[in-house]
């Protein structure tokens, strides 16, 4: 993981897309943040199920922070985007390093152009529907007449079977 790669937080069932500034060798348990207007802490404090030796690793969300606060951020050297987003006053965000997962090239081109698929509207729907489902690591493993699909925030479906096509105009529909 490094600055300038685009990340999600697995921990969130509607992740939003966000890019590594930084990749600290300090673990979460002495990495201390203090936010506007709160008490100091340990990035940890926020992470209670991950080993406070993990390092932590800082990013920006693209949409919320980088492209309101720092428009032409786009064009800055990975290595320069950690100081460039403080001058440009954009919020910063503290991870384990596990909580967060790398996309593909591809994955972040359909997550920019076309929107991420609201995964938890897409799960209650599909379970209405009687599928089974799990939504673990971003991903929404779906099942239904022995079949099983997994479905990226993406919207990208893998899997084969009868029920693929029909299952594809659903994730469609909760494209962001």
């Amino acid at each position: 993981m490094e600055p300038g790669d685009y990340v999600i937080d697995t921990d969130d069932d509607e992740p939003n897309l966000a890019v590594v500034l930084h990749h600290s060798e300090t673990p979460i348990g002495e990495w201390v943040i203090e936010p506007e207007g709160g008490q100091r802490r340990a990035v940890a404090a926020d992470n209670p199920d991950y080993d406070e030796d993990e390092p932590v690793v800082v990013v920006a969300f693209v949409e919320s922070g980088l492209e309101r606060h720092w428009p032409d951020w786009t064009g800055t050297e990975p290595a320069d985007l950690y100081e460039g987003t403080q001058e440009a006053g954009v919020k910063l965000y503290h991870f384990p390093e596990s909580r967060l997962r790398v996309l593909e090239e591809a994955e972040v081109t359909a997550v920019t152009e076309e929107g991420a698929v609201a995964m938890s509207d897409l799960q209650a729907r599909l379970e209405d529907a009687d599928w089974q489902t799990d939504l673990d690591d971003g991903v929404l493993t779906v099942g239904k007449m022995g079949e099983q699909y997994h479905i990226h925030p993406t919207g990208e479906v893998e899997g084969e079977g009868q029920v693929r096509g029909p299952l594809e105009n659903i994730v469609a529909e909760y494209r962001n």
